[in-house]
């Protein structure tokens, strides 16, 4: 039976806290009960919450109350002094939820201990449930709380693991009919021998994550030379099992302020990768591929998940999936998220002049000023016919130093713009090419076009790409008699970010 849940011992295993909570323990026995006391004794009353370990042990019960206080006072403090999240512990966490299962937390902690640790470390949002000390009569290795924990999540035992880092979490893991995995991949944890052997001894979460075949989703690094050989090996598998084309958009990637992408590992192989971008505050566009051997097993859903995280701080609301149109894994795929057919569009590149027309000299093309920014909303908004609001959050988000507008003047008068994107020191892209429509009809977009082109062959840029509505048969004519060809065609389907993948 497939395993659906995890459940998580805290201190030792998820956080590293065994410290601070001796330190904290240490300090209020010596100021309250005039005693020093050793870690190894600090262990050997563990069971009971941190209230019940000072008042089940101090000599002067008259002075309990305040000792507590105190030790709460000094472990939260010490939170905010020296405690960093676990970058394997969260990406162990995420990858966990993003395959569905089910996580709870199973701790001898107090109620106000727990939020205070996983408050401070930002854990709490991964789990379904929670069963602290306070919620039970019998701390472990009784398996009180993992049997409540089971019952409210509907799982069974036969159905999920536990994983902690002491004989007692061992014991009752073992107690409740668990698979019971110790773990000693903290700096500090507390047990070296167990009554009774677990299922596994993990050393570090690479091991359970291999031991769970989880994916690891990491974010990529801009400057990695291993993760972009990763991606071109991957975008080459997919274009060979598809008998297609696929472009990753790499040189979008490996810029420092490019692309955001999302890398899927199983163990060392790239097994998923899905990029995303936002031109405006409403939408990001979504390209994303899955290696072959990986597809139909939650990887794609994995990376959406993970996304969305990212994605919904900054205020975007919906998604628009880029799926090359013979890809029919890629479509079923975004109909599957809920995704509504958007458009379809060609990829071009120049392939070089079929005709070599002299331009009239009353047309020019300049870089753009500040000056022409309302003009470059107004002529955009009125060619493509989206509200001026938008374009002009769109040409602000895309005000960069890499990407040229070009203003086409006629005399004194602008009646069109063109923008290039200068990927790499190889790659343009041409796009919000448009004309006002007072002066579209009259052969201003095909001369404005092939000045652009002019420009960039004297650079040289080996390669100038565009894309264009399938349905523009209009604007597609004039690319293709300006030397452009069509290399492959894309379908977009966008759907709302919250829809559950």
């Amino acid at each position: 039976m497939s395993i659906q849940a995890v459940l998580f011992d805290f201190d030792g295993t998820l956080a590293d806290t065994l410290p601070l909570s001796f330190r904290a323990f240490q300090a209020v026995f010596k100021q309250y009960d005039q005693r020093e006391v050793t870690r190894d004794e600090l262990v050997a009353m563990f069971g009971p919450t941190e209230e019940g370990i000072i008042g089940g042990n101090f000599t002067d019960p008259a002075s309990v109350p305040q000792a507590i206080e105190d030790y709460y006072s000094i472990y939260k403090q010490g939170h905010f002094e020296e405690f960093q999240n676990n970058e394997h512990i969260l990406g162990l966490l995420q990858a966990l939820k993003a395959q569905g299962m089910k996580l709870g937390v199973i701790t001898g902690k107090s109620r106000r201990a727990y939020h205070i640790s996983a408050g401070a470390l930002d854990l709490e949002r991964f789990f379904d449930i929670s069963i602290t000390g306070d919620d039970v009569a019998k701390p472990k290795p009784d398996p009180e709380g993992i049997h409540s924990a089971l019952r409210t999540l509907g799982i069974e035992p036969s159905q999920a693991i536990f994983v902690g880092d002491s004989n007692a979490d061992i014991l009752a893991g073992k107690a409740a009919g668990m698979k019971t995995y110790a773990v000693r991949w903290l700096p500090t944890f507390q047990s070296q021998a167990y009554d009774l052997a677990p299922d596994g001894i993990l050393e570090n979460v690479a091991e359970f994550q291999r031991l769970l075949q989880l994916n690891n989703i990491i974010p990529m690094t801009y400057h990695s030379k291993q993760q972009a050989a990763d991606i071109k090996a991957l975008e080459q598998q997919c274009s060979q099992a598809d008998s297609i084309q696929l472009s990753s958009d790499l040189e979008h990637l490996v810029k420092e302020d490019g692309d955001h992408a999302l890398l899927c590992y199983r163990e060392d192989q790239l097994i998923g990768l899905l990029s995303w971008f936002s031109a405006d505050s409403d939408y990001a566009q979504i390209n994303a591929m899955v290696h072959p051997d990986y597809r139909r097993q939650g990887v794609f859903r994995s990376l959406v998940k993970r996304a969305r995280a990212d994605i919904e701080p900054l205020g975007v609301h919906r998604l628009s999936y880029k799926i090359p149109a013979s890809s029919q894994t890629g479509l079923l795929a975004a109909q599957a998220l809920g995704g509504d057919f958007d458009r379809s569009e060609y990829a071009m590149s120049y392939a070089g002049m079929n005709s070599a027309s002299p331009l009239p000299s009353e047309l020019i093309l300049l870089p753009a000023v500040p000056e022409d920014f309302e003009f470059m909303v107004s002529c955009s908004s009125q060619a493509f016919g989206e509200p001026e609001d938008d374009t002009r959050k769109y040409f602000t988000q895309t005000d960069e130093p890499e990407r040229i507008t070009y203003i086409a003047w006629t005399g004194s008068e602008r009646i069109g713009l063109i923008r290039v994107n200068y990927i790499n020191e190889d790659t343009a892209f041409i796009h919000n090419f448009c004309i006002l429509p007072s002066h579209q009809g009259k052969g201003a977009g095909e001369k404005v076009l092939r000045q652009t082109v002019g420009i960039l062959s004297q650079k040289p840029y080996p390669v100038i790409r565009l894309s264009v509505v399938t349905g523009n048969v209009r604007a597609l004519n004039l690319y293709l008699r300006a030397g452009f060809k069509i290399n492959s065609e894309y379908k977009y389907y966008s759907g709302s970010l919250y829809l559950e993948p």
